[in-house]
């Protein structure tokens, strides 16, 4: 037993000497290497907090984002800020100094600015300004799908479309640049105006109207209301300009088409840019990631009502290149 316990030590010990005496060395002795302990201490969990307002949307984008957060690696927590039970989960989240928290909705976000001190990682939330706040790490994920995207398929379904009418708020003028970014491709031009309330919304539309195909609307409830877009869509309806909307809700007062996020998308999203920020990388994170994918759906009424050809499948996911 000892010869072969000897021959088996030997084995290892050879092939470092001949690397040694090809590299024009000679060892002093052939020291043999104490085994290595094996770590069988398992990795801590990450906490995580995912906040979220009771809207479907909201919901499903929490569960989904759960869903991708393997549990051997996340302790997840999720909260419906609206909740009745929200005061006593959230003073009991508010004691864990490691906590990284996801907001999903501008309710949330807002709770999880106020109420917590670590990194922080938004999404579904336009009028996002206010959360960036000096000495806090926080990070969004864009509202909007790609505008080149929305702005293709929009063309798809209108090949007569040519000039498209954006009105945003001051602090959403970054999107005019882009806007027309994503239209040159297309072959379209923008016509853009700024506001600041949702009556100098309907007013710079109605100022607009004459000298468009389309209009943009954007998710900018500082400039859009209930009351204004119901009398904006009648008065696009009448005067031939097709309008894109954000979400399908709006489809039955009488836009054309709806370009909106999936929840999917979303959740992918927020987890990249969560696990960047748990491994340390938060400055190469921008304030905002962009989304890869949107949902489009035809209201088919309308269609026929200015001679397109809607195609049969009433809606459809695009996806974009990464």
């Amino acid at each position: 037993m000892t010869s072969i316990l000897q021959f088996r030590r030997a084995a290892r010990v050879v092939p470092a000497i001949l690397l040694c005496a090809l590299a024009g060395c000679a060892p002093r002795r052939a020291a043999i290497p104490p085994p290595q302990p094996t770590d069988t201490t398992p990795p801590p969990h990450r906490e995580v907090a995912i906040l979220f307002n009771s809207e479907p949307g909201y919901a499903e984008v929490a569960t989904q984002l759960k869903a991708l957060l393997p549990a051997e690696s996340y302790k997840l927590t999720l909260a419906d800020v609206e909740s009745e039970t929200a005061p006593q989960i959230l003073g009991a989240l508010r004691t864990r100094p490691a906590l990284f928290v996801v907001a999903i909705g501008l309710p949330a976000a807002r709770i999880a600015r106020d109420q917590f001190k670590g990194p922080v990682v938004f999404a579904q939330v336009f009028n996002y300004q206010e959360l960036l706040v000096d000495g806090r790490t926080v990070r969004g994920v864009t509202a909007m799908p790609p505008l080149d995207l929305q702005v293709r398929d929009w063309k798809k379904l209108d090949p007569k479309l040519r000039r498209i009418g954006l009105i945003v708020s001051e602090r959403h003028s970054d999107l005019i640049v882009e806007a027309q970014r994503a239209a040159e491709s297309e072959d379209v031009t923008i016509r853009h105006a700024t506001s600041d309330s949702d009556r100098e919304t309907l007013y710079q539309f109605k100022r607009l109207a004459p000298q468009i195909d389309g209009l943009w609307l954007v998710p900018d409830d500082k400039i859009l209301s209930p009351a204004m877009l119901h009398e904006l869509l009648n008065y696009a309806s009448s005067h031939g300009v097709r309008v894109c909307v954000f979400s399908d809700a709006l489809l039955p007062w009488g836009a054309l088409l709806s370009a909106s996020p999936t929840t999917g998308d979303i959740a992918r999203t927020v987890r990249r840019v969560l696990e960047s920020m748990i491994a340390g990388d938060i400055k190469t994170v921008p304030a905002l990631t962009p989304l890869s994918e949107l949902s489009v759906r035809i209201n088919e009424q309308v269609a026929g009502r200015f001679g397109l050809s809607a195609p049969a499948r009433g809606s459809w996911v695009v996806r974009g290149g990464r």
